[in-house]
C-alpha cells in the first residue's frame, strides 16, 4: 500500500508540474506579444498559486488517508493471520489428539493381536501335541497289526506249506502208483497194443499225394492233453516234398481227438508218428 501511495505522490507532482509549464509558456506569450493586446493576467497567476497549495494539502490529505487505509490492512491482515495462526494451534492440537488417539488405538490392537496370537500359538501347540499322541497310538496299532498280519501270515504259510507237503506226498503216492500199473501194463503187452491202435488210427486219415516217391519218409512230432486232443503239430525230418508235409499235417488234424487207452496210466502227452508210403 505504501507503494501505491508513493506512485500516486509522484504523478500528482509531476501533473502541477506540468500546470506550471503551461502557465509559463502563457505567460511567455502574452509577453512576446504587443503589449497591448496583454490581457491581464495577474489575478490568474495567484489563482494558480492558491490552487497549487490546495492540491498539495489535498495530496498530504491524500497521502494520509492512504497510510491510514494501509494501517487498517496491515491490522486486518494481523487478525487474519492471528486468526489463523490460532486455527493451524488448534488444528494442530486436534492432529495431535488424533494421532494420540490413533496410536493408542494401534497399541490397544497391537496388544490385542499378540493376546491373539499367543492364543493361537497355545492352540497350535495343543493340537500339535494331540496330533502326536494320535500318531503314536496309530502307530503302535499298526505295530500290533503288523506283528498280527506276520503272525498270520507265518500260520497261514505253515498251513499251506502242511498242504503242499501232504499233497507232494500224495502225488507222489499217486504217480508212484501210476508207474507201477504203467510197468505193469508195458510188461503185459498192453501199451505196445494202445501204441499200435493209435497208429493205425491216424494213418487211415492219411492221404498220400499223387506220385509220391518210394521210401518217402515224414517224421510228425505230436503233442496232445488227456482227452486227446491234438495241441501241437510240428513236421519233423522229412524227405517228401510240401504237398507231402501238408498231407501229413491234415492227417494228424482229422485224426484229432486221438483215442485214449483203457488204462489211464498208459496217456502219454507226446508222441512221433513215422509216415511212409505203403509198398
Amino acid at each position: 500500500m505504501a507503494s501505491f501511495a508513493q506512485e500516486y505522490s509522484a504523478g500528482l507532482t509531476v501533473s502541477v508540474i506540468g500546470h506550471a509549464l503551461l502557465v509559463l509558456a502563457f505567460s511567455f506569450n502574452l509577453i512576446s506579444m504587443p503589449f497591448k493586446d496583454v490581457p491581464p493576467v495577474q489575478l490568474a497567476i495567484e489563482a494558480t498559486v492558491i490552487d497549487m497549495g490546495a492540491v498539495r494539502r489535498k495530496q498530504e490529505a491524500e497521502k494520509q488517508r492512504l497510510l491510514e487505509l494501509e494501517r487498517q490492512k496491515q491490522a486486518v491482515a494481523a487478525e487474519r493471520r492471528k486468526k489463523a495462526q490460532a486455527q493451524q494451534r488448534k488444528r494442530e492440537q486436534q492432529l495431535a489428539e488424533q494421532k494420540r488417539r490413533q496410536e493408542a488405538e494401534r497399541k490397544r490392537l497391537a496388544e490385542q493381536e499378540r493376546q491373539a496370537d499367543a492364543e493361537r500359538r497355545r492352540v497350535t501347540e495343543q493340537k500339535r501335541k494331540a496330533e502326536e499322541a494320535r500318531k503314536a497310538e496309530l502307530k503302535r496299532k499298526a505295530e500290533e497289526a503288523r506283528i498280527a498280519e506276520q503272525k498270520r501270515k507265518a500260520e497261514v504259510a505253515r498251513i499251506a506249506e502242511q498242504r503242499r507237503q501232504e499233497e507232494i506226498q500224495r502225488q507222489f503216492q499217486s504217480e508212484l502208483a501210476a508207474e507201477e500199473a504203467r510197468l505193469l501194463a508195458i510188461s503185459s503187452g498192453a501199451l505196445q497194443k494202445y501204441k499200435a491202435r493209435l497208429m493205425a488210427h491216424v494213418k487211415r486219415y492219411m492221404i498220400w499225394p499223387p506220385g509220391v516217391a518210394s521210401g518217402t519218409i515224414c517224421v510228425s512230432h505230436v503233442s496232445v492233453i488227456p482227452g486227446g486232443e491234438v495241441v501241437n503239430n510240428r513236421i519233423g525230418q522229412c524227405n517228401g516234398s510240401e504237398a507231402v508235409k501238408r498231407a501229413v499235417e491234415a492227417a494228424v488234424r482229422k485224426a484229432s481227438p486221438f483215442p485214449m487207452p483203457d488204462d489211464p496210466g498208459l496217456f502219454e502227452r507226446n508222441w512221433t508218428i513215422d509216415f511212409e508210403p505203403e509198398k
